[in-house]
């Protein structure tokens, strides 16, 4: 919980302060049938820009329904697939699973707000795919943008953070195991510790 906290302030930090390239949040967790599809918006700041290539990673997508990654309503100009590692690095503190999919978002499209910025703050939403798990964690995502505008127009730019994820939560009669087997070894613990202090 304290880190979910800490991840919160630090990406409104990110928000209000100095500019990120692209930020992405966790939308909604909405059931569908026996999976759970995960929605993402976020932000594309307004000294950045898309050149073919740009991109968007979210890091170890468990539970990812084969096919189900979809770029929305920006098909035509973002392919959208999955890969093991990425050539982006995680965020500090978060490693890229090669045993868990990635999702990534990659712009196809014509070059887009690359020169003559600062714009407008531009929000984007619709990002979506599906998995078998419904809990949300935390892990990392990479962006790779350009600047638009002063000394480094031009130039590529690099972000990363933290955003909500598939995880893995137990079930309710799970949850009723583990409880009852704790309990269960905690009472043959204290009874065998009064059986030892009445023979001493």
């Amino acid at each position: 919980m304290k880190r979910l906290l800490l991840t919160t302030c630090a990406a409104l930090g990110l928000a209000t302060g100095a500019h990120a390239s692209l930020i992405p949040v966790l939308d909604s967790v909405i059931p569908v049938g026996t999976e759970f599809e995960f929605s993402y918006s976020g932000t594309l700041a307004g000294d950045q820009g898309l050149i073919p290539g740009s991109e968007l990673i979210i890091f170890d997508f468990l539970g990812y329904v084969a096919g189900s990654i979809t770029p929305g309503a920006y098909g035509p100009d973002l392919s959208a697939f999955t890969e093991l590692t990425s050539p982006l690095p995680p965020p500090p503190g978060e490693d890229d699973d090669p045993t868990i999919l990635n999702l990534v978002f990659r712009w196809t499209g014509s070059p887009f707000q690359v020169a003559g910025g600062p714009y407008p703050d531009l929000d984007f939403s619709g990002l979506t795919a599906r998995s078998t798990y419904g809990g949300v964690g935390v892990d990392g995502y990479a962006a790779k943008t350009v600047t638009n505008n002063g000394k480094a127009a031009g130039l590529l730019a690099f972000n990363s953070g933290e955003v909500g994820v598939p995880t893995t939560v137990p079930e309710p009669a799970t949850w009723a195991m583990l409880i009852l087997g704790f309990g269960g070894a905690g009472l043959t613990l204290r009874l065998r510790r009064r059986r030892l202090t009445t023979f001493v």
